[in-house]
């Protein structure tokens, strides 16, 4: 009630806009119609299943709760990550998988499930591996590219 209470502030929000947006903060289905029209406003962000209140909406209210949990949900940029697992690679040479995804996984937004970030991880290293920065050198064992030239060249 509090938190409809807070979007109610705000006078660019329909009461319609209000009750749709109290089914999103309280994680409950909303329709793909609904969905649509959120987003056309941009009052909603994420993707099916896993919306959540856009920074349009939660910045007017000025909660810090509110504002504090639309940057959980937002997470960092694919490139922070990428970006976070080579310099990891960098310091620490061959790294498994697991020493990845204990590092990248508590940072992925926490709307994603377990198996979402887990493929998120698999993403990262598959885009890095294919942009030729890292190689897996045996299975589920990373290690930086230019790394492996350098020992091909002094055996």
């Amino acid at each position: 009630m509090d938190y409809a209470r807070l979007l109610a502030q705000n006078r660019n929000l329909s009461l319609d806009d209000i009750i749709l947006l109290d089914k999103v903060q309280k994680r409950r289905k909303i329709s793909e119609v609904e969905a649509k029209y959120l987003k056309n406003k941009k009052l909603i962000e994420g993707r099916k299943d896993n919306y959540y209140l856009s920074y349009r909406v939660a910045k007017p209210t000025e909660d810090e709760r509110l504002i504090s949990e639309y940057v959980k949900n937002k997470s960092f940029d694919d490139e922070y990550f990428k970006r976070l697992i080579l310099e990891y690679i960098t310091k620490q040479g061959k790294t498994r998988r697991k020493a990845i995804e204990n590092l990248i996984i508590p940072k992925l937004s926490v709307v994603l499930s377990d198996k979402q970030k887990k493929n998120k991880v698999t993403n990262f290293l598959s885009t890095l591996r294919t942009n030729g920065k890292i190689i897996s050198t045996s299975y589920g064992v990373w290690e930086l590219k230019e790394f492996k030239r350098v020992l091909k060249e002094f055996p």
